[in-house]
C-alpha cells in the first residue's frame, strides 16, 4: 500500500470522528486528537508522539524545528520507543546481547530498531470529552538484527495528563531479554530557569565519565552537558521550570530507572536535526528498564511498561 492509499484508508475509517484528523507531514503520517482537555500528534512511523498540548497552556512535548519528516528517520523529539535495546547496543546488559550474532552487533543501530518503522494504527477512541485513547501496533519478524518475534502495542491516553504504555508480547517459541526506554523530550522556557527534583540520593551512572557510579543530594540544574543513567529511582521525578511556572511531573510504569540527558553546546552542533541553539529549550527525562533491570520474557508472557506525563 502506497502513501496515498494508506491515507485514503485511514481517512475512510477515522476521518469522520470528532476531534481527529489524519496529517500528511511530507512522507510521513501523523493522526492528530483533540478533546476538551488537550490535543496530541503521534506519528505512524515508530508509534512516536510528536506534540501533545493542554487546552490552553504550551506544549509540554519539545520537537526540533530542524526534522525533516523523511520515511526511515526518527523524528527528534516528542518520546521515541526505544526497544529491544537502549543506546549503544554494547552498553547494554550481557543477558540481552549474547543473544545476538556477534557479526551484527557492530552494524546496530542505537536505541534499537523500531523507531523508524510504521506501526499500524489499531484504534482512535474519544473515551469521554476529555480523554482520547489511540492504539499502535507493531508485529516484529525474527530476523538477523533481533530473532525473535514480538507483537508490540502502543497505547497513547490524551487528556488531562498524557498516557503512553507499551505492551510487549513474546509470540516465539524462546524466551528473550530486552531493555527500553520513553526517550521523552520535554519543552522548557530556558535550560537555565529549569532544575529538575526526585531523583536526590539515588545512584546514577555518569556515561560522560567513564560510567562511573555516582550519587547527589542536590536538585539537578544543567549548565553543561549531562547524560546519567539513575538506576531504581522510587519517587516521581519532577521538571521544574520557573519561567513557565509550571511542574513537569513524570511517573513510570514497570520501568524503574531513569535517563537524564541535554547534549549542552559542542554536542547540539554534531547531533542530526538539531539546531545549535536548541539544547536551551529541551531536556530529556527518559523513562526505562535498562542495565540490570533488564526484562526477560518467556514463551506467551507479555508485560506492560509505560510513562504518564503530568502538568502542575
Amino acid at each position: 500500500m502506497n502513501l496515498a492509499e494508506k491515507i485514503q484508508a485511514l481517512y475512510a475509517k477515522y476521518g469522520s470522528l470528532k476531534g481527529v484528523t489524519i496529517e500528511l507531514h511530507k512522507q510521513l503520517i501523523a493522526i492528530s486528537v483533540k478533546n476538551e482537555a488537550a490535543s496530541a500528534t503521534i506519528f505512524l512511523q515508530g508509534a512516536q508522539v510528536a506534540e501533545y498540548k493542554r487546552v490552553g497552556e504550551r506544549p509540554l512535548l519539545w520537537l526540533s524545528e530542524a526534522c525533516d519528516f523523511k520515511a526511515g528517520k526518527s523524528l527528534r523529539g516528542g518520546i521515541p520507543i526505544c526497544w529491544p535495546w537502549f543506546g549503544d547496543i554494547t552498553r547494554n546488559p550481557t543477558s540481552l546481547t549474547q543473544q545476538l550474532d556477534e557479526k551484527v552487533l557492530a552494524q546496530l543501530p542505537a536505541h534499537g530498531l523500531v523507531r523508524e518503522q510504521d506501526w499500524e494504527l489499531d484504534s482512535v477512541e474519544r473515551l469521554d470529552s476529555e480523554t482520547t485513547e489511540v492504539v499502535l501496533s507493531l508485529a516484529v519478524s525474527s530476523s538477523e538484527q533481533w530473532p525473535f518475534p514480538a507483537l508490540l502495542q502502543l497505547t497513547v491516553t490524551v487528556g488531562v495528563e498524557l498516557g503512553v504504555k507499551l505492551t510487549v508480547e513474546n509470540t516465539g517459541a524462546e524466551a528473550f531479554n530486552f531493555t527500553t526506554a520513553f526517550h521523552s523530550y520535554l519543552n522548557l522556557s530556558s535550560v537555565s530557569a529549569c532544575e529538575v527534583v526526585g531523583l536526590e540520593g539515588c545512584n546514577y551512572f555518569d556515561t560522560l565519565n567513564e560510567w562511573q557510579i555516582r550519587k547527589s543530594n542536590l536538585p539537578i540544574t544543567i549548565d553543561r552537558e549531562i547524560d546519567r543513567v539513575y538506576t531504581n529511582v522510587a519517587s516521581p521525578t519532577v521538571l521544574n521550570d520557573s519561567k513557565f511556572n509550571r511542574s513537569i511531573s513524570v511517573m513510570p510504569l514497570n520501568a524503574p530507572d531513569l535517563v537524564v540527558w541535554n547534549p549542552w553546546i559542542n554536542k547540539a552542533k554534531r547531533l542530526s536535526h538539531f539546531n545549535d541553539d536548541a539544547y536551551t529549550q529541551m531536556v530529556c527525562l527518559e523513562t526505562a528498564s535498562v542495565l540490570d533491570n533488564v526484562i526477560e520474557l518467556t514463551p506467551g508472557m507479555r508485560i506492560d511498561l509505560g510513562v504518564k506525563l503530568s502538568i502542575a
